[in-house]
């Protein structure tokens, strides 16, 4: 039959025409959004707007930037929307960052907007000119030990060194030692670079990120970038335009370091990978590790986790045969580690009245020890004076009457609140109308001024995060009391370290306690020279204890790993908190539980903040590992659908990080 559309007024097809046409991902948090969009490239626009390109264009009566990330050329209809402007003349986003963005997006329930939010720097105009006018520089050619000496202290060590001179891509967790650690390091980079490729090198702290990147370039004579949110706007973008270029064989930084465009990524170095700074604040709260993982399965880049202790996520690739574990010779483990006693119940009972003292004799003759040779390190749980205040008649602990914030006291008396600064002048306990209050928790201020008074001929030295002490101290008789992090560096080492306040990190319910207390004390404790005494105060698991006192911590977090595992908890599932009003909570599980094969956890309810606000719900739903991506594709199409119909939001968190 034929047709009679195009004879009927209005009804005549569409007419369309041939045209380059770009895919741009347009940066708006619309899930139901989270795909390229077709736009008509200008002829004058041709040259300019290549793959990779931050352009301008017009979505839903807005100008909004974009990135292009593919061209072709077919036919279109009249009305397809034109690209308006290209502002960057260099392409800043790489394909291999734009498939890793769509990783990290899917598995954290997240738009790839909001991932690549993460790994772009903010456009810097001066910057960008610079780094497409500069010249490219030579490869440069590092020489280094083939037979890699500091390597030689781990079991396949040299293999390692050998496998990245050659050009491939191993994956390894490596237990440090941290003697070892800097000439370690620049064997694995000086291999690298030498096959022709580039190295990343994150870190927690700017503080950290500085020194590793004066030491490579000590080491390897070879220009190091450094960057991270920690450096000028301009400097990072021209770090990010320059690797995207190929001229930037070294890059050292903090967490958004991992995101580099480096055009031939060789390898990427993580260093203390369980500490909480290198995971991401906002949303989608991802951390190195996670992007370093997608990484190397995009790019096929190699991978070194390297700490002193070993955080449970990086055990289970080791578990799942994804990563090889390098763990010292017991030869080299003894010649590089201090030696680790308990003062727990125990030793406290055999010492009498004194022995169950918050800092024993046993402790304080430890530290009149070590200052024969050299500075003694303290390390403690909190910071200034008495950071927990309780009521002194039923023991609840004291909390402000405008924000329910945590009380804290100084050493002059006076108590404020920890959140919101504001004086408390005339405190009553809700529970028994006490008035009256006691310190619960000793900080290192108030540690620090005991010790001076104890230790009358000594100098004393407080250090947290409030009043960090940054520079290399003397080797000289000196007590450093510190946070967990704010040890300063010390020349030559620590003579002996004492861990007061042990149960008071390892004691805590939350499940990441335990991996937290190895984390912060084995990092202290590889501060003291190799072979010299080191004391931990308090009662702490038997495992915990053992595993300081060995030097075991890959042992330790495959203990860790197979509690997990029997709790059916992340590593070995996937969990999602979902947050939101109560009813449209509901109706996600509902259908995630009934499509997605996924366990109901249980739910709680979260107070209201605000006044006038809604009672909000977190529910926990969880699926095992092989059957997470179903769960995260069924939440991902709840998520669409319900962005596009304009539901009321509900919040998805992957492994929310409080909790694991």
């Amino acid at each position: 039959m034929t047709s009679l559309q195009g004879m009927l007024e209005g009804f005549d097809p569409p007419t369309t025409h041939r045209a380059d046409i770009a895919r741009v991902l347009v940066d708006v948090d619309l899930s139901h959004m989270d795909r390229p969009l077709d736009y008509v490239i200008p002829e004058k626009l041709a040259d300019a707007a290549a793959v990779g390109a931050l352009v301008r264009v017009r979505f839903s009566g807005a100008r909004v930037d974009g990135w292009i990330v593919e061209r072709s050329r077919r036919e279109v209809g009249a009305g397809t929307a034109r690209i308006e402007s290209v502002t960057s003349s260099l392409p800043v986003l790489a394909p291999a960052i734009y498939e890793t963005a769509r990783r990290i997006a899917s598995r954290f329930l997240a738009t790839t907007s909001q991932v690549l939010s993460l790994a772009i720097p903010v456009r810097h105009a001066r910057a960008e000119k610079e780094a497409r006018e500069a010249l490219a520089p030579a490869w440069p050619s590092v020489e280094c030990d083939e037979d890699g000496r500091g390597w030689q202290a781990y079991h396949a060590g040299g293999a390692l060194v050998s496998r990245l001179r050659a050009g491939e891509s191993p994956r390894a967790v490596v237990t440090t030692l941290r003697p070892r650690l800097r000439e370690c390091l620049f064997e694995a980079v000086a291999a690298t670079v030498s096959s022709g490729r580039s190295v990343i090198v994150v870190t927690a702290t700017s503080e950290q990120a500085a020194r590793r990147a004066r030491e490579l370039q000590e080491d390897t004579g070879v220009p190091v970038a450094l960057t991270g949110g920690e450096v000028s706007p301009q400097e990072r973008y021209r770090v990010h335009a320059a690797a995207s270029l190929g001229h930037v064989p070294i890059v050292v930084g903090t967490r958004s370091a991992v995101w580099v465009p480096c055009s031939s990524l060789g390898l990427i170095v993580i260093i203390d990978d369980g500490d909480d700074r290198l995971r991401e604040r906002r949303f989608p709260r991802c951390d190195a590790l996670d992007v370093a993982v997608q990484r190397c399965a995009v790019e096929g880049t190699g991978l070194i986790v390297a700490s002193c202790a070993r955080s449970v996520k990086s055990q289970a690739l080791v578990r799942s045969g994804w990563a090889a574990n390098l763990e010292p010779t017991p030869q080299a483990l003894r010649e590089a580690t201090p030696r680790v006693h308990l003062h727990g119940s125990t030793q406290a009972d055999c010492e009498g009245a004194s022995g169950r003292m918050r800092i024993p004799q046993a402790a304080l003759r430890m530290i009149r020890q070590g200052l024969r040779e050299g500075p003694v390190l303290i390390q403690v749980a909190s910071a200034g004076y008495w950071p927990t205040i309780v009521c002194r008649r039923c023991d609840e602990r004291a909390r402000c009457r405008h924000c329910s914030g945590p009380i804290s006291m100084d050493g002059g008396g006076n108590t404020a609140c920890a959140w919101c600064g504001r004086q408390q002048q005339s405190w009553r306990c809700p529970h028994c109308s006490g008035t009256e209050l006691r310190g619960a928790r000793v900080g290192s201020a108030r540690t620090a001024e005991e010790i001076a008074t104890t230790l009358r001929d000594v100098s004393v030295l407080e250090s947290s995060a409030a009043h960090r002490v940054t520079r290399e101290l003397p080797s000289r008789r000196t007590v450093v009391v510190a946070t967990a992090g704010a040890e300063p560096p010390v020349e030559g080492d620590y003579a002996g370290a004492v861990i007061l306040d042990a149960p008071a990190l390892a004691g805590r319910p939350e499940l990441w306690a335990p991996e937290e207390a190895a984390r912060r004390w084995l990092n202290a404790l590889s501060l003291v020279r190799p072979g010299h005494p080191c004391l931990v105060v308090g009662t702490i698991p038997a495992s915990l204890g053992q595993m300081l006192v060995r030097w075991s911590p890959a042992d330790y977090a495959e203990r860790l790993l197979d509690e997990r595992e029997a709790l059916g908890f992340f590593p070995a599932s996937t969990m999602v908190a979902l947050d939101g009003p109560s009813a449209q909570v509901r109706q996600v599980v509902d259908q995630v539980v009934r499509e997605g094969g996924t366990e109901l956890v249980g739910t709680v309810v979260r107070p209201a903040t605000r006044e006038g606000e809604e009672n909000e719900v977190r529910t926990l739903v969880r699926t095992p590992l092989p059957h997470s991506s179903e769960m995260l594709s069924v939440l991902t199409d709840i998520r669409r659908s319900r962005s596009a119909r304009k539901l009321p939001a509900v919040k998805m968190s992957v492994n929310p990080p409080e909790l694991f």
